[in-house]
Formats: C-alpha cells, sequence, structure tokens
C-alpha cells in the first residue's frame, strides 16, 4: 500500500500554503478521525448528564448502565484524547517541515500565529459554546512549547515524553499526600470528640476539622446540588453561562497548569516520536503493527483494569480510600495507561485498515479526520443545543444507554457531512477560516479553484 510522505513534495511556488491534498497522509486522517469520533463516547456524559449522577451510577454498581460506564471508563476513557493529542504533535512537525519562507512570513511566525489562533478559538468555544472541557485552548498553549523540541531525535523525543508523564504522576502523588495529611490530622480530632462530645477545639483543630470535612463533602452525593445542576443547565443561555463558569475557570487555569499542561505536553511528545518513527503513516511492518497493538492494548488494560478498584473505592467510599491506599493507583498510571492503550488502538486501526475491508468506512473517517476542527465545534455545537436549555433542553432527562444513541447519531451525521463537504471543498469551513487566518491571506476553498502547483521529489 502506497504511503504519502509530506516531506517527499516541495512547491514551484515559493509562496507558503497549507498543505494540499496530494501532501496528505491518508492514515493520520484516518486516525484523527477515529480519534475525534471516540472522544465524544466520553464527552456525551458531560453534555447529557450531572457528574453527581454519573458517580450515583458507580455508588449503586448494578444494572446496564453501570457496565456501560465502566466498559466506556476501562476502554476509552482518557485513550482517544491521548490519541488525538499524540496526533496533534505530529501535525506539528508536519506544518514546520512543509512551511517554508514566503510572503514575508517564516515558518516560526506562521507557527505562533497558528497556534495563536488555535487559543482564540478555545476560548471561543468555552466562553461562548459553553464546553468546559474544551482542549483547544490548552493545545495552543501547549503547541507553543513545544518548538523547540522538533529537532530532537525520536528517542530523546519518547524520553522527554515519559519525564512529562512522571511529572504529572508525581503531582497526582503529591496531591493525594495532601489528601492524607488532612485525614491524618483529623484523626486526633475525631478521636477527642468521639470521648467528650462537648469538648471545646482549638482553632488548629477547628481547622483540621473543617479542611478534612470540606474534602470530604466534595466526594459526596448531594441531591439537592444534584438537581440544582440540571435546573441551571436547562435554563437560558444567560443562566447557563453563569452556571458553567467556575467550571470553565477552573479547566483552564487551576486544572491546566497544575497537572492538565503535563498530561498533553507528555502525548504530544510521544506522537512526535510516534510520527518521526513512522508509526502513525503506515510504515512499519505488518508484524510490527501486530505486537504494538497486542502489547499496548494487553498493557495499556491491565493498567486501566488495575487501577479500576482504587478509582470507584474513591468515589464510593473516599475516607476508606485515603485511610487505606498509600498510592494514588489511577493517578500515578494514568498517563502510561493512556498512552500503551492509544498506541495499541492506533496499531489495531492501521492493521484494519492494510486489510483492505470496508474502504468507503476508511475514506469517510479520513473525511471527518480532515475536517476535525470543523468536526470537535461541531460536536460541541449540536451538543449544547440538544442538551442545553437554550436549545432543546434534555440535560439530565436521558439514560447513560440513550446518551449512546446521540452519538451515534452525531457520527453517523460527520461521517456523511464530511464526505459531502468534501466533494467540493478543499477544506473543511473551519480549517480554511484557520488557515486563511494564519497566512494573512484568503486560501482557494474550492476544489476547482487554482492552487500552487507541487513537483515530487524522488530521493
Amino acid at each position: 500500500m502506497e504511503v504519502l510522505r509530506a516531506h517527499q513534495f516541495v512547491e514551484s511556488d515559493p509562496a507558503t500554503h497549507p498543505v494540499l491534498q496530494p501532501e496528505r497522509i491518508p492514515t493520520l486522517d484516518i486516525l484523527r478521525g477515529v480519534a475525534l469520533l471516540g472522544i465524544l463516547l466520553m464527552n456525551i456524559q458531560v453534555f447529557g448528564l450531572t457528574e453527581a449522577s454519573l458517580t450515583q451510577l458507580i455508588r449503586n454498581p448494578h444494572g446496564g448502565n453501570y457496565w456501560l460506564l465502566t466498559l466506556v471508563h476501562g476502554l476509552f476513557e482518557h485513550k482517544m484524547r491521548a490519541l488525538f493529542s499524540m496526533l496533534f504533535g505530529a501535525g506539528i512537525i508536519l506544518f514546520l517541515n512543509k512551511t517554508r519562507s514566503g510572503s514575508g512570513m517564516e515558518a516560526p511566525e506562521l507557527f505562533i500565529r497558528r497556534q495563536l489562533w488555535l487559543i482564540v478559538f478555545g476560548l471561543v468555544n468555552a466562553w461562548g459554546l459553553l464546553w468546559h472541557y474544551d482542549i483547544l485552548f490548552h493545545y495552543g498553549i501547549v503547541g507553543i512549547f513545544l518548538f523547540p523540541f522538533i529537532r530532537l531525535s525520536p528517542r530523546a523525543l519518547l524520553v522527554c515524553a515519559v519525564v512529562a508523564g512522571l511529572i504529572y504522576s508525581g503531582k497526582a502523588y503529591w496531591q493525594f499526600a495532601e489528601q492524607k495529611q488532612k485525614y491524618e490530622k483529623f484523626q486526633p480530632v475525631a478521636a477527642l470528640e468521639k470521648k467528650n462530645k462537648k469538648v471545646k477545639l482549638t482553632d488548629e483543630q477547628k481547622e483540621a476539622k473543617s479542611a478534612w470535612e470540606g474534602l470530604v463533602k466534595e466526594h459526596q452525593y448531594d441531591s439537592k446540588a444534584d438537581k440544582a445542576d440540571v435546573l441551571a443547565m436547562r435554563s437560558d443561555y444567560t443562566t447557563v453561562w453563569n452556571h458553567q463558569l467556575p467550571k470553565i475557570k477552573r479547566m483552564e487555569a487551576p486544572f491546566f497548569y497544575q497537572v492538565g499542561i503535563w498530561d498533553i505536553l507528555s502525548m504530544m511528545l510521544l506522537g512526535m516520536a510516534l510520527f518521526k518513527w513512522r508509526v502513525l503513516s503506515n510504515q512499519l511492518t505488518t508484524r510490527q503493527y501486530i505486537v504494538l497493538a497486542l502489547g499496548g492494548l494487553l498493557i495499556g488494560q491491565a493498567m486501566a483494569w488495575l487501577s479500576l478498584p482504587a478509582y470507584e473505592l474513591e468515589i464510593v467510599d473516599f475516607a476508606t480510600y485515603i485511610s487505606d491506599a498509600s498510592l494514588p493507583v489511577a493517578g500515578v498510571l494514568m498517563p502510561f495507561e493512556r498512552a500503551f492503550s492509544a498506541i495499541g488502538w492506533a496499531s489495531l486501526v492501521l492493521l484494519a485498515y492494510r486489510a483492505g475491508v470496508g474502504m468507503w468506512l476508511w475514506k469517510a473517517l479520513g473525511a471527518v479526520g480532515q475536517m476535525a476542527f470543523t468536526n470537535y465545534l461541531m460536536q460541541t455545537v449540536l451538543c449544547t443545543l440538544f442538551f442545553y436549555g437554550y436549545g432543546l433542553g434534555y440535560f439530565g432527562d436521558l439514560k447513560l444507554y440513550q446518551l449512546y444513541m446521540v452519538v451515534a447519531e452525531v457520527w453517523l451525521l460527520q461521517l456523511v457531512f464530511s464526505l459531502i463537504w468534501l466533494r467540493t471543498f478543499r477544506f473543511g469551513p473551519l480549517e480554511w477560516l484557520w488557515r486563511s487566518l494564519i497566512y494573512g491571506r484568503r486560501q482557494p476553498m474550492r476544489l476547482a479553484e487554482k492552487t500552487p502547483q507541487i513537483t515530487p521529489v524522488f530521493s
């Protein structure tokens, strides 16, 4: 099967331009399409249900919805986003390798413009469309920091990815250690109150008690707060905006700068390494992909199911989890669990693609991946309008299994829409806008429009 490499082409026209169709690597688009559609498997839970209602399924572990939640968590939670991040890292190398001087702008300037505009689109997605789990803002920031890494060898990139993952794990352990410290400070106070309920606590003892009880309360189900959450999300745009504002601020600031940046950085660096090793462009042997698929999924899934009991115990009985555990298994293993699993899923997809069965599906997935930016924001628009109060207002109204009927409908819509759109246009609408903003001029949109010619280079 022929594989097209981005570096096999040069322009006869020196002006810079976005990636043209002949320069695209088909398997990158297919993997990006798989990852994008896969992300919705997790996002739909937050679009349609409260976090409290999801944790209630874990506190009452029986029935089909619990097993569906567990299955999705074990197989896909974090893994599809990890794959998407890896492909973004690969895209950085592609962008900088094919971008040459022209129109007064050099590659570094174009790259910075690219990332800054991505940050703007992320702000629109979060603050305008009210999706607090937006990743564009974070990708825009992290991508800028990756500019100096593009010339590193694959091995050096892998080492950097592991280091970033270890930092994430270390921060997860540090957070756990702080929680355990609060628990241990509270124990003497609890013993004192048990012995004498009327005892007068010191200010230090009151602070220790308040800190622990506040932490426990955060992990308890509050039916009134849950109902208030549903009511707010079924209201008008202004009410939903005010309700989502604290979540948006938390995801864009404290969470991102404390742990999120290391998670994304690790996966993007890994993606850059895998791209340089030609893993993502379908250039390894079939045997190598079989090894990667089996090894990645076996190791990744072993980590996922090993950490599941601790993950569930933290939700069901937080006090017992803190008192009994010596290590936050789920948090510490997470970067490596998702990395192995994402590599396994990617390799499995490439093996299926090599089999040559159902090529119409691969073409459709490639179209979705080629329009990943448009389709990502389309998922936000479709789901917020379906679930939020200023749309149809189905938030909190569907069972978990019913949410996946919505997922199937969105998938079908995006597969068909992407195929039809790319029959006439060379970019998705938002891809075209993004590129026009990056290059500072309107890009040709229709397939019939004239584009810079490219000449193949054979080495």
